[in-house]
């Protein structure tokens, strides 16, 4: 899982920012939303430009070299911070159950490395300076391995990983399972169209998604369960399978009837078909077009996942509520800096306390 991720110098972030999921509290509810003292399930708050957004880029900043799967480049068009001449710099920490791995990199641009630093179990394991062309990989299998790099845009981590037979060391076990929840991570945004990054490749058409995956009637019953009461049925209408509603007699094109929100449900479901295999989802926006019910819906399906971690954002305080997370696991971005709702007051949180009432307060403000 990861633990701890630490930014200096991207977009909005002018100085460092911490993210620490791995600081929990003793609570005794809601014990779902944490996994092995780390946060699993965790919901972010913030005003308009606090950098919610500009969070999950950052996280998933580690897909764009050292992965081959769906990335927007887009997004990174504006990098560092632009009050600063300075690089931007990344660090993440997980934990698995052979140990931990510590990662950090510089970077000049999104697709330019400057330096990256790989560490497990507390020992530096690989390393390489880009200025220099100068590095090192301790991993057992790759004693042999050409270390000299000549391109920036060229992670040397993800070198090691595609060109090296490792060992059936404790460390070289840890570093595949870091490379693999890398390729896992999955962004996506519940705003008008199909945006994510990470985990897939390509481009998929969602009611086809759902009809080749024969899961037409599970997305009715997904539907059924949240007061939705549609009939479907999938046709092929010029050669595409497509999603229609059946009313009496009438079919209609499923996309023709259904809400802003029934759509956005509906990505939600595509993406839940996959998340079982998902390491970590952030969803952005997650319940734009939702109403309440739906919204805390939606995080209920994610805490059934055992082993998904998941980090939404959202403006809606209707649905911040000890019955469903912690605050512990409920964060707020403000100036340049995030907090959970514990970390940021000396009260002492119990489940019979109105967090939205005391976060409107301003209970949770700096």
């Amino acid at each position: 899982m990861l633990k701890k991720f630490w930014l200096k110098n991207f977009k909005n972030f002018k100085e460092d920012l911490l993210l620490d999921l791995s600081k929990i509290n003793n609570y005794g509810f809601s014990d779902k939303a944490v996994h092995n003292r780390t946060i699993k399930t965790a919901l972010v708050y913030g005003e308009n430009a606090s950098g919610k957004s500009n969070l999950g880029y950052a996280l998933f900043d580690i897909i764009l070299h050292l992965t081959d799967k769906e990335r927007n480049f887009e997004f990174y068009r504006l990098y560092g911070n632009l009050e600063k001449d300075e690089p931007t710099e990344f660090y993440y920490e997980f934990e698995f159950e052979e140990g931990n791995l510590k990662y950090w990199y510089k970077k000049e641009s999104a697709q330019k490395l400057l330096e990256e630093k790989v560490w497990i179990n507390g020992d530096i394991y690989l390393r390489y300076n880009y200025e220099t062309h100068e590095g090192e990989v301790l991993l057992a299998g790759a004693e042999t391995l050409n270390t000299n790099l000549t391109e920036k845009n060229i992670s040397f981590v993800k070198y090691v990983s595609n060109n090296t037979v490792l060992k059936n060391t404790e460390e070289c076990i840890v570093f595949t399972k870091f490379m693999r929840f890398v390729d896992r991570m999955l962004w996506f945004s519940s705003l008008e169209k199909n945006d994510y990054q990470g985990y897939y490749n390509g481009t998929e058409k969602i009611a086809q998604g759902i009809i080749k995956r024969n899961k037409v009637k599970d997305f009715q019953e997904f539907l059924h369960e949240l007061g939705i009461e549609y009939e479907l049925v999938a046709k092929e209408i010029e050669g595409e399978q497509q999603l229609f509603c059946k009313f009496g007699k009438r079919e209609v094109n499923f996309y023709s009837v259904a809400s802003r929100g029934t759509c956005s449900l509906t990505l939600f479901y595509y993406w839940l078909m996959h998340l079982e295999n998902v390491s970590l989802v952030f969803i952005d926006e997650f319940d734009a077009f939702y109403h309440n019910n739906l919204a805390t819906a939606v995080v209920k399906e994610l805490l059934k996942l055992p082993k998904t971690q998941s980090i939404l954002t959202t403006h809606n305080t209707d649905i911040m509520s000890n019955d469903l997370l912690r605050p512990d696991c409920y964060l707020r971005i403000q100036n340049g800096k995030i907090k959970s709702f514990s970390e940021a007051t000396n009260k002492e949180l119990r489940k019979a306390h109105n967090l939205q009432k005391l976060y409107n307060a301003g209970a949770f403000d700096d």
